[in-house]
Protein backbone atom coordinates (compact mmCIF):
# COMPACT_ATOMS: atom_id res chain seq x y z
CA UNK A 1 0.00 0.00 0.00
CA UNK A 2 1.29 3.50 -0.67
CA UNK A 3 -0.20 6.69 -1.21
CA UNK A 4 -1.10 7.76 -4.51
CA UNK A 5 -1.63 11.54 -5.43
CA UNK A 6 -5.32 11.73 -5.92
CA UNK A 7 -7.29 13.66 -8.71
CA UNK A 8 -9.72 16.38 -6.76
CA UNK A 9 -13.25 15.70 -6.59
CA UNK A 10 -13.94 18.48 -9.14
CA UNK A 11 -10.97 17.58 -11.62
CA UNK A 12 -12.84 13.98 -11.46
CA UNK A 13 -16.33 15.22 -11.76
CA UNK A 14 -15.77 17.51 -14.94
CA UNK A 15 -13.48 14.11 -16.03
CA UNK A 16 -16.17 11.68 -15.72
CA UNK A 17 -18.83 13.98 -17.58
CA UNK A 18 -16.81 14.92 -20.62
CA UNK A 19 -15.72 11.22 -20.72
CA UNK A 20 -19.83 10.40 -20.26
CA UNK A 21 -21.23 12.85 -22.82
CA UNK A 22 -18.51 11.63 -25.41
CA UNK A 23 -19.89 8.21 -25.36
CA UNK A 24 -23.59 9.17 -25.29
CA UNK A 25 -22.68 11.35 -28.28
CA UNK A 26 -20.40 8.34 -29.74
CA UNK A 27 -24.05 6.56 -29.68
CA UNK A 28 -26.21 8.56 -30.78
CA UNK A 29 -23.71 8.71 -33.95
CA UNK A 30 -23.13 5.34 -34.52
CA UNK A 31 -19.84 5.14 -33.13
CA UNK A 32 -19.86 3.75 -30.24
CA UNK A 33 -17.63 0.94 -30.37
CA UNK A 34 -14.73 3.30 -31.60
CA UNK A 35 -15.29 5.62 -28.67
CA UNK A 36 -15.98 3.09 -26.36
CA UNK A 37 -12.71 1.15 -26.68
CA UNK A 38 -10.66 4.09 -26.83
CA UNK A 39 -11.77 5.30 -23.26
CA UNK A 40 -11.42 1.41 -22.77
CA UNK A 41 -7.87 1.83 -23.32
CA UNK A 42 -7.21 5.01 -21.38
CA UNK A 43 -8.84 2.57 -18.38
CA UNK A 44 -6.67 0.01 -19.41
CA UNK A 45 -3.66 2.46 -19.33
CA UNK A 46 -4.58 3.47 -15.54
CA UNK A 47 -6.44 6.46 -16.10
CA UNK A 48 -8.75 6.73 -12.76
CA UNK A 49 -11.39 9.02 -14.40
CA UNK A 50 -11.52 6.51 -17.55
CA UNK A 51 -11.94 3.92 -14.81
CA UNK A 52 -15.29 5.87 -13.22
CA UNK A 53 -16.70 5.95 -16.65
CA UNK A 54 -16.30 2.48 -17.53
CA UNK A 55 -17.69 1.50 -13.88
CA UNK A 56 -20.81 4.25 -14.57
CA UNK A 57 -21.77 2.68 -17.88
CA UNK A 58 -21.13 -1.06 -16.98
CA UNK A 59 -23.35 -0.34 -13.73
CA UNK A 60 -25.90 1.95 -16.34
CA UNK A 61 -25.41 0.15 -19.69
CA UNK A 62 -26.39 1.61 -22.75
CA UNK A 63 -29.68 0.45 -24.48
CA UNK A 64 -28.71 -1.17 -28.22
CA UNK A 65 -24.83 -1.02 -27.28
CA UNK A 66 -24.03 -2.15 -23.52
CA UNK A 67 -25.45 -4.60 -20.97
CA UNK A 68 -25.21 -3.92 -17.41
CA UNK A 69 -21.90 -6.08 -16.16
CA UNK A 70 -22.31 -6.32 -12.29
CA UNK A 71 -19.05 -7.55 -11.50
CA UNK A 72 -17.34 -4.93 -14.35
CA UNK A 73 -19.37 -2.05 -12.53
CA UNK A 74 -17.98 -2.98 -8.80
CA UNK A 75 -14.18 -3.84 -10.50
CA UNK A 76 -14.03 -0.74 -12.23
CA UNK A 77 -15.45 1.83 -9.37
CA UNK A 78 -13.03 0.10 -7.10
CA UNK A 79 -10.16 0.22 -9.40
CA UNK A 80 -10.92 3.95 -9.71
CA UNK A 81 -10.94 4.59 -6.41
CA UNK A 82 -7.66 2.46 -5.49
CA UNK A 83 -6.22 4.89 -8.35
CA UNK A 84 -6.72 7.87 -6.51
CA UNK A 85 -10.28 9.60 -8.22
CA UNK A 86 -11.82 11.42 -5.37
CA UNK A 87 -14.91 11.63 -7.45
CA UNK A 88 -14.94 7.84 -7.35
CA UNK A 89 -14.01 7.40 -4.26
CA UNK A 90 -17.29 9.52 -2.89
CA UNK A 91 -19.77 7.04 -4.91
CA UNK A 92 -17.52 3.85 -3.37
CA UNK A 93 -18.57 5.10 0.03
CA UNK A 94 -22.02 3.27 0.09
CA UNK A 95 -20.11 0.09 -1.32
CA UNK A 96 -17.45 -0.18 1.42
CA UNK A 97 -19.77 1.43 4.04
CA UNK A 98 -18.72 -1.62 6.31
CA UNK A 99 -15.06 -1.13 6.49
CA UNK A 100 -15.28 2.90 6.82
CA UNK A 101 -17.22 2.07 9.57
CA UNK A 102 -15.12 -1.01 11.07
CA UNK A 103 -11.78 1.66 10.86
CA UNK A 104 -13.69 5.02 11.55
CA UNK A 105 -15.82 3.61 15.06
CA UNK A 106 -12.18 2.63 16.35
CA UNK A 107 -10.69 6.16 18.18
CA UNK A 108 -7.48 3.82 19.26
CA UNK A 109 -6.84 3.65 15.61
CA UNK A 110 -7.81 6.63 14.55
CA UNK A 111 -5.41 8.80 17.01
CA UNK A 112 -2.55 6.17 16.22
CA UNK A 113 -3.11 7.16 12.16
CA UNK A 114 -3.39 10.87 13.41
CA UNK A 115 -0.45 10.66 15.47
CA UNK A 116 1.49 8.78 12.52
CA UNK A 117 1.08 11.02 10.25
CA UNK A 118 -1.19 8.51 8.25
CA UNK A 119 -4.22 10.83 8.06
CA UNK A 120 -5.23 13.71 9.09
CA UNK A 121 -8.78 15.39 9.79
CA UNK A 122 -8.51 17.22 6.55
CA UNK A 123 -7.76 13.93 4.22
CA UNK A 124 -8.86 10.83 6.24
CA UNK A 125 -11.73 9.91 4.60
CA UNK A 126 -10.33 9.82 0.97
CA UNK A 127 -7.08 8.18 2.50
CA UNK A 128 -8.96 5.65 4.17
CA UNK A 129 -11.14 4.79 1.31
CA UNK A 130 -8.27 4.97 -1.15
CA UNK A 131 -6.40 2.14 0.97
CA UNK A 132 -9.69 -0.46 1.30
CA UNK A 133 -9.91 0.24 -2.07
CA UNK A 134 -5.91 -0.29 -2.58
CA UNK A 135 -6.38 -3.37 -0.45
CA UNK A 136 -9.81 -5.04 -2.62
CA UNK A 137 -8.28 -4.53 -5.74
CA UNK A 138 -4.85 -6.62 -3.96
CA UNK A 139 -7.17 -9.43 -2.44
CA UNK A 140 -9.67 -9.76 -5.55
CA UNK A 141 -6.45 -9.74 -7.95
CA UNK A 142 -8.37 -6.67 -10.12
CA UNK A 143 -6.32 -6.19 -13.49
CA UNK A 144 -7.66 -3.50 -16.14
CA UNK A 145 -6.11 -6.04 -18.55
CA UNK A 146 -8.50 -8.40 -17.55
CA UNK A 147 -12.02 -6.62 -17.18
CA UNK A 148 -11.16 -4.80 -20.47
CA UNK A 149 -11.41 -8.61 -22.03
CA UNK A 150 -14.64 -9.48 -20.20
CA UNK A 151 -17.92 -9.24 -21.92
CA UNK A 152 -21.65 -9.38 -21.47
CA UNK A 153 -24.36 -8.95 -19.22
CA UNK A 154 -23.98 -10.25 -15.66
CA UNK A 155 -26.79 -8.72 -13.16
CA UNK A 156 -26.70 -8.69 -9.96
CA UNK A 157 -25.92 -12.25 -7.85
CA UNK A 158 -25.35 -13.22 -4.25
CA UNK A 159 -22.49 -14.88 -5.55
CA UNK A 160 -20.61 -11.83 -6.82
CA UNK A 161 -21.50 -9.78 -4.33
CA UNK A 162 -20.08 -12.19 -1.47
CA UNK A 163 -16.60 -11.86 -3.19
CA UNK A 164 -16.34 -8.36 -2.92
CA UNK A 165 -17.89 -8.17 0.71
CA UNK A 166 -15.44 -10.92 1.48
CA UNK A 167 -12.58 -8.79 0.53
CA UNK A 168 -14.20 -5.61 1.73
CA UNK A 169 -14.19 -7.48 5.06
CA UNK A 170 -10.48 -8.87 4.88
CA UNK A 171 -9.24 -5.61 3.70
CA UNK A 172 -10.01 -3.97 7.09
CA UNK A 173 -6.75 -5.50 9.41
CA UNK A 174 -4.73 -4.63 6.32
CA UNK A 175 -5.83 -1.11 6.57
CA UNK A 176 -5.55 -0.68 10.10
CA UNK A 177 -2.42 -1.99 10.21
CA UNK A 178 -1.46 0.00 7.86
CA UNK A 179 -2.90 3.36 9.80
CA UNK A 180 -1.06 2.40 12.59
CA UNK A 181 2.31 1.29 11.55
Amino acid sequence: MDYKKFINKDKGYDGFIKYRRMVIDASEKGKFDEVFTDIGTKALEGDAIAQDVMAYFYNKGLPNFLKPNYELYLSWQILSSANGNCFAMEKTEFIIKFALDSIFDSDAVLKQAILRGNIDKDNALYVVTNLICESMVDILKINAKDLVLQQGEMKFSQEVNRRFVLAMERSVPVVVNFLVS
